[in-house]
């Protein structure tokens, strides 16, 4: 039986006009995907970001091996502030504040250890 092991791209997104200094993500969990569970898809995460609280937007993708309609992300839990998007042509989830507004970060960071990868096929391929 082969075991998936899952890569990920965490993209994000912050749209202004003024001086700003980026966030600083860091993510931790690169391990090997047990077939037909539900895994988190990080150990450890955070975004430290000196001049913000909030932003528009994060995006966590498969970047290798995706395969449509067998690949999973999905939040798991319950998080009031954080609205999902599941784009399955991409394999990318969207992260959202609510309404439209933006999603504060301490409500991001609680989120993506929610998020887990699960693929229906049995037996999936590196």
């Amino acid at each position: 039986m082969k075991n998936k092991l899952l890569f990920l791209t965490l993209l994000v997104f912050q749209f202004t006009f003024s001086q700003n200094i980026p966030p600083e993500i860091s993510s931790d969990g690169s391990q090997i995907y047990c077939p037909l569970s539900f895994q988190s898809i990080v150990t450890g995460f955070n975004i430290i970001d000196p001049d913000d609280s909030s932003i528009d937007a994060l995006y966590i993708q498969i970047s290798e091996g995706y395969v449509e309609g067998e690949d999973f992300l999905t939040l798991a839990g319950e998080h009031p502030g954080v609205q999902e998007t599941w784009n399955a042509i991409e394999g990318k989830l969207e992260l959202t504040g609510n309404g439209g507004v933006q999603v504060l970060y301490v409500d991001l960071i609680a989120a993506v250890y929610d998020i887990k990868f699960n693929s229906v096929n049995p037996n999936p391929s590196d």
